[in-house]
């Protein structure tokens, strides 16, 4: 079915979604994002029970426990509007995860291999056996989708961070929902590299990237095979998605 919500654009007179070279927002693009100590990747570690213990809890309570570079660190809850903008994309995507037996998770982590890492999407999409690695985690080979939502206080963490951990850990499709640049935009990321090391910032993590700003129409490859007119995801009206032709 072919979305009905209007646009600023014509029907038939959306430019097409541009692929890039290089993804990151211009005022993100530094050679300074390199984290202390990198270049001695660690070795492969199992992660401590109390430490597992520890991010479950901090996730029950609302807060975001995310483990990178072996530390935990913790995030505030996400605000209103990254929320309206994870129920549009699920709203978007439901019919079709119902069809296919997927589930949806807001609180499920990714684990980052070598390394104990793991890294919580804002919204995770699992075949009805993903790989789990433990009670919290699951590999990321088996995950379908992961999507990040932008805000200001981690903007360059979902530009510059996620798209490497999350193509270390083989996620095929990173999508990320940027209402914070101008114009407000959408970024889908596939086919991840298969040779990353755990510093390799200087390295584009994906060999596919393809952007849509407001308005225009992105398509989620397969498995999803639809395209979604970007617009409804920064307003308050969700259509069905079109079909991919």
């Amino acid at each position: 079915m072919a979305l009905t919500k209007p646009t600023k654009r014509g029907r038939h007179d959306r430019p097409a979604p541009r692929t890039q070279d290089d993804p990151v927002p211009d005022d993100l693009v530094s050679d300074e994002h390199e984290p202390p100590d990198a270049g001695q990747p660690e070795e492969p570690q199992k992660l401590p029970d109390e430490v597992l213990h520890l991010c479950m809890q901090l996730n029950d309570a609302g807060y975001r426990a995310e483990i990178r570079l072996g530390q935990v660190v913790v995030s505030p809850w996400m605000g209103e509007e990254s929320n309206e903008i994870i129920d549009r994309v699920s709203k978007l995507l439901l019919p079709l995860g119902m069809a296919k037996g997927w589930r949806f998770f807001c609180n499920w982590a990714v684990h980052i291999p070598p390394m104990l890492d793991h890294r919580l999407p804002d919204l995770l999409v699992l075949p009805m056996k993903a790989e789990r690695l433990d009670r919290m985690r699951v590999h990321g080979h088996s995950v379908l989708l992961a999507v990040e939502v932008c805000s200001p206080g981690n903007h360059e963490v979902d530009w510059k961070e996620k798209p490497l951990d999350y193509a270390r850990a083989g996620v095929p499709l990173y999508l990320i929902v940027d209402p914070v640049a101008s114009p407000r935009r959408v970024t889908l990321m596939s086919d991840p590299l298969a040779d990353l090391e755990p510093f390799d910032y200087h390295r584009q993590a994906y060999r596919q990237i393809v952007t849509a700003e407001e308005g225009e129409v992105l398509e989620l490859p397969e498995p999803f095979g639809i395209k979604i007119e970007t617009s409804v995801l920064f307003d308050q009206v969700v259509s069905p998605p079109e079909p991919a032709e």
